[in-house]
């Protein structure tokens, strides 16, 4: 006599993205299907980085799913906007430091984790025009200015065959938030690749005994 498997639920995890960019990139991500099958991720386009932890106290509150995490850019030093992000995310758990273990963080900005994929490369600043010629140098793309075409259109050039590239480097830059050309994208992708969930409930471990 045989018998079906178990059915198991996907662990359900919210990722509050700061703008288009990083939305249609974390997007592209999940459809690689590069990720463990255990996690079921929905990502939401913040459109803005002022509007990140409204849109967190929202998706936390409304408790749809088992960890919200945060993307976003660090924009440029005094990092006043992504440091008002941290400081409302703490706040609002009723714990310092609450905010780092849930933010996926790029330092100037997004695009240089997605240039990544085709290339060593260090970002000084975020703006689109600034970084135009380093976008098109590594991927053809003319005048990147960041408008919906031009994003669909460079991350249909992100695919499974350069990811792991990606990672390598991502792995190699894995550097505090202060740090220029930084991000910390690699901790999650091996939390993401892997079907240990003991992330997960360390985090709601964490929140949890922060609201007590």
């Amino acid at each position: 006599m045989s018998f079906l498997p178990p059915v198991r639920s996907k662990h359900r995890v919210c990722v509050i993205c700061e703008g288009h960019e990083d939305y249609y990139y974390f997007k592209r991500l999940i459809d690689l299907n590069v990720w463990d099958s255990a996690y079921s991720f929905t990502p939401i386009n913040a459109k803005t980085a002022s509007n990140i932890p409204a849109r967190f106290q929202n998706e936390f509150q409304n408790d749809r799913y088992e960890v919200i995490l945060v993307f976003c850019d660090t924009d440029k030093a005094p990092y006043q906007q992504y440091a008002l992000i941290k400081e409302k995310i703490n706040n609002f758990l009723g714990k310092k430091k609450a905010a780092e273990k849930v933010i996926i963080f790029a330092n100037p900005c997004t695009m240089q984790i997605m240039l990544l994929h085709f290339g060593e490369v260090s970002l000084k600043k975020q703006g689109k025009k600034t970084n135009s010629a380093v976008v098109e140098q590594m991927t053809g793309i003319k005048n990147y200015d960041a408008h919906e075409a031009q994003i669909r259109d460079l991350c249909g050039k992100i695919t499974r065959t350069n990811y792991p590239e990606m990672k390598r480097r991502a792995e190699e830059i894995n550097l505090p938030d202060t740090v220029s050309g930084s991000t910390n994208i690699s901790v999650f992708l091996n939390r993401f690749e892997a079907s240990d969930d003991r992330w997960i409930t360390d985090i709601r471990k964490a929140f949890r005994a922060s609201s007590q």
